[in-house]
């Protein structure tokens, strides 16, 4: 497996404390971060690719996902930038969204099984590196897998057609409630952007996912519903379908595939 896509920081206040103290806990996050882990957890060999700040938190994390057993040899450390800290829930998210931040790149020495690309990004160079990464990968014979993640404060204002290019090179993409709105698209204009042959996985937010694709619509529900999974439990369910893909080898077929898939994401919620 490879995980490529960008990181960052959720921030939130430590033992009961206010979001104006300094007693504030960082905790890593990001698709890819956060995929790249679960997959790891399940046994599979894992690489990661991703842009950081050479700073004390970036390099901490690369020890952290080093030490969890995945690659870092894809990990590129890059001059501190400034960023935006947005709040959510009594929470603080740290995001990065400046059109001349280095882009993603996976190394071309690198192969996989199943390549996921995390958070597409309304900026030009890093939709245009992660295209390049997915057609790389197709010709080498990998399933191109895209967590499209899409952050509503960053597409807020955006030309959403742009996500095409990069959805067009993949074989399966997931996507939430959440990043429909945010790039105001709905289930139909989002399969509409793929190929023939490529797969849709949708969650509705109330604990419903549908597969969609040349074998029809599979569906499934999770007993217990919470809203929209926060972002390390989306991670989690991602990793869980390209664990099934990655052991299948193949994203088309008979519906029980996507089934089974269905059910192992859903796992993690369900617990």
């Amino acid at each position: 497996m490879i995980c490529a896509g960008g990181a960052l920081w959720d921030v939130t206040c430590a033992d009961g404390a206010r979001a104006s103290e300094p007693a504030l806990r960082v905790r890593s996050g990001g698709g890819a971060v956060n995929a790249a882990l679960a997959l790891a957890r399940r046994g599979l060999s894992v690489g990661l690719a991703t842009v950081l700040a050479d700073d004390t938190y970036g390099r901490a994390l690369v020890r952290e996902v080093a030490a969890c057993g995945v690659d870092v040899g894809g990990v590129e450390l890059a001059q501190p930038t400034s960023a935006l800290v947005f709040v959510r829930g009594g929470a603080l998210q740290a995001i990065s969204p400046r059109e001349e931040e280095q882009p993603v790149a996976v190394p071309a020495t690198w192969s996989s099984q199943v390549l996921l690309l995390s958070g597409l990004s309304p900026v030009v160079s890093h939709g245009a590196a992660l295209c390049k990464a997915a057609r790389a990968s197709r010709r080498a014979g990998s399933i191109v897998v895209v967590d499209v993640n899409a952050r509503w404060h960053l597409w807020q204002g955006r030309d959403p057609r742009m996500v095409r290019m990069v959805l067009r090179e993949a074989d399966v993409v997931w996507c939430s409630a959440h990043d429909l709105f945010g790039l105001n698209m709905d289930v139909g204009s989002m399969r509409a952007a793929l190929r023939d042959s490529a797969v849709l996985v949708v969650s509705d937010g109330a604990g419903t996912v549908r597969a969609m694709g040349p074998f029809g619509v599979v569906a499934r529900s999770a007993r217990e519903t919470n809203g929209v999974a926060p972002l390390d439990e989306g991670a989690a369910f991602v990793a869980a379908i390209c664990s099934e893909l990655a052991r299948a080898g193949r994203t088309e077929g008979e519906g029980d595939l996507w089934a089974r898939a269905l059910e192992s994401g859903l796992g993690p919620r369900r617990a």
